[in-house]
């Protein structure tokens, strides 16, 4: 029977997936309302970045989940500008960032488990 402790990382690393891959739609989907630029394709770009670590945050390795808290925190810098208006994607990004970087900082098995493993 998995701990309480495991079903919550499960449940979060779900939430940090969904919550990805609405970043990734959401920026893909970007395309269609601005004009076609290098600036827009990037952003694009940038997006099915964040798909494919939507697709690895269905597993359980923490590559995925240090990789998006990375992507998530180097657009955390842009908040800070003078002109940036604020859209959904980086109201997403926070959360995201957070649940990353607090499944990052637990460990990995309940310290019940560490004392009883070899």
């Amino acid at each position: 029977m998995p701990t309480a402790t495991l079903v919550t990382r499960e449940r979060l690393r779900l939430l940090a997936m969904l919550l990805a891959l609405s970043i990734g739609v959401l920026l893909v989907a970007d395309l269609w309302s601005q004009s076609l630029s290098q600036e827009s394709l990037a952003t694009a770009g940038r997006g099915v970045v964040f798909i494919l670590l939507a697709l690895g945050l269905m597993g359980t390795r923490r590559l995925s989940v240090a990789l998006t808290a990375l992507l998530c925190g180097v657009s955390l810098l842009d908040l800070l500008t003078v002109n940036h208006t604020l859209r959904l994607v980086d109201i997403l990004e926070i959360p995201t960032l957070l649940i990353c970087a607090g499944l990052l900082l637990a460990p990995e098995r309940p310290l019940q488990d560490q004392h009883s493993a070899p």
